[in-house]
C-alpha cells in the first residue's frame, strides 16, 4: 500500500485553514493551495507567528517547528504536482469545484488520491472523467476539525482497494474516526439532522414558539447547538444547495420543501447567516433575554424521537454498524451519550 507523505489542501476559508492547522501537527509536508486574491504573506506570518508561540509554550518541540514553517503557502495549483493526496475545501459551487478538479487531473502525478470536502456533492458529480473515480473520494471533515472526531469517507463504485485503504490509513494515521460510505449513502449526518431541522420549522410555523426560542431550547435540552443558529454558521447559501442535493432523490422531497422555500426566501433577501449579520436571526443574538416556551418539554420529546427514528433509518439504508454510528452521530451533535445509548 501507498504512503502518504505531501498532502495538498485547498482552500482558505473556515474548512480549508481548519483542515490545514489540523494536519500541521502530524509529520506530513504540506502544500496549501489558497485563492488567487488570498492575502499569502499575511496567512504565511500567522502561521508562524502560531508556531512560534506553540514551541515557547512546550508544545510543539523545534523539528516540528522548523517542519511548519516550512509550508507552502502558494496560489499556483503546479504546487500539487507531487501530492500524494489532495484535499479540496472551497465553496460549495458546483462549476467551481468541477473545473478545479479538471485541473488537478492534469497536474497531479499518477496515483495522486484527490479528494474533496464537500458537504453535498458526491465524487461521480466532480470527476472530470469516470476513470478518475478509481483513485477519487469524498473526505468530509467537520468544523472545527481538532474537535469533531469524525469523517465521512464517501467512495463510488469505481473506487479502488488501495483507494479506500490508503484512505483508511491516513485517518488513523491522524487520529480521526470515520464512516465508509456510499454515494448513495452520502453525507448521512447531516440527512439526520436535515429531518430534525424540517420538523423545528414546522413547529415554528405552527406557532409553537419563536425561532430564537426553539433555539434556546435544543441547545439547553437536547443538542449543543440551536436548530437556526446552525445553519446560520454553516451560512444559508451553503445549507440551501446542500438541502437540495440532499433531497433530490428522496421520493418525498415535498416534505422537505418548506424548509427549503425559507432558505430560499432568507438567501434571496440577502440574509445569509452569521457572516452577513442576518440569517434565521439578527446577530448579535442577546441569548439571555429569550424565555422557553411554556410546551418546550414537549416539543424537545417530539423532536428528540424525530431524531432517534432518523437515526435508525440511516443507519439501515447505511448497513453502517451500530456502533460506528453511535460514535458519529454523538461527536456530530456534541454529546455525551450516542441515540443508542439513550435508546437503552
Amino acid at each position: 500500500m501507498k504512503q502518504i507523505h505531501h498532502i495538498g489542501i485547498i482552500g482558505e476559508g473556515k474548512m480549508g485553514s481548519s483542515i490545514c492547522q489540523y494536519l500541521l501537527d502530524f509529520p506530513f509536508t504540506l502544500t496549501w493551495l489558497c485563492n488567487p486574491d488570498a492575502d499569502i504573506a499575511t496567512i504565511k506570518k500567522q502561521m508562524i507567528r502560531r508556531a512560534e508561540r506553540s514551541r515557547k509554550l512546550g508544545i510543539i518541540d523545534d523539528p516540528s517547528y522548523q517542519r511548519i514553517i516550512k509550508t507552502t503557502v502558494t496560489v499556483d495549483p503546479a504546487a500539487l504536482a507531487d501530492c500524494d493526496l489532495v484535499i479540496e475545501a472551497v465553496p460549495e459551487d458546483l462549476a467551481l469545484k468541477q473545473q478545479l478538479f479538471k485541473t488537478l487531473d492534469r497536474i497531479v502525478k499518477p496515483g495522486s488520491i484527490l479528494t474533496t470536502n464537500s458537504s453535498s456533492f458526491i465524487p461521480s458529480t466532480l470527476a472530470p472523467d469516470p476513470r478518475r473515480l478509481k483513485t477519487m473520494a469524498g473526505l468530509h471533515f467537520f468544523y472545527p476539525v481538532s474537535l469533531k472526531n469524525i469523517v465521512e469517507v464517501t467512495l463510488a463504485d469505481q473506487a479502488g482497494e488501495e483507494t479506500r485503504s490508503v484512505l483508511e490509513h491516513f485517518l488513523d494515521q491522524i487520529g480521526r474516526h470515520y464512516l465508509l460510505l456510499g454515494e448513495r449513502t452520502s453525507f448521512v449526518l447531516n440527512k439526520i439532522c436535515l429531518d430534525v431541522q424540517v420538523e423545528a420549522l414546522r413547529i415554528v410555523t405552527d406557532g409553537h414558539c419563536t425561532r430564537l426560542q426553539m433555539d434556546k431550547l435544543v441547545k439547553t435540552k437536547l443538542f449543543t447547538f440551536g436548530i437556526f443558529d446552525f445553519c446560520d454558521s454553516v451560512g444559508l447559501d451553503t445549507m440551501l444547495i446542500s438541502v437540495r442535493n440532499y433531497v433530490n432523490s428522496y421520493s418525498d422531497k415535498a416534505y422537505y420543501q418548506p424548509f427549503i422555500s425559507e432558505l430560499s426566501n432568507l438567501v434571496n433577501a440577502g440574509k445569509k447567516g452569521q457572516n452577513s449579520g442576518e440569517g434565521f436571526h439578527v446577530y448579535p443574538v442577546d441569548w439571555d433575554s429569550v424565555t422557553l416556551p411554556e410546551t418546550g418539554e414537549e416539543i424537545i420529546g417530539y423532536l428528540r424521537q424525530i431524531w432517534l427514528s432518523s437515526v435508525r433509518r440511516f443507519t439501515v439504508q447505511s448497513r453502517l454498524p451500530i456502533g460506528d454510528m453511535n460514535f458519529a452521530v454523538r461527536e456530530y451533535f456534541g454529546m455525551e451519550q450516542g441515540p443508542f445509548d439513550l435508546a437503552k
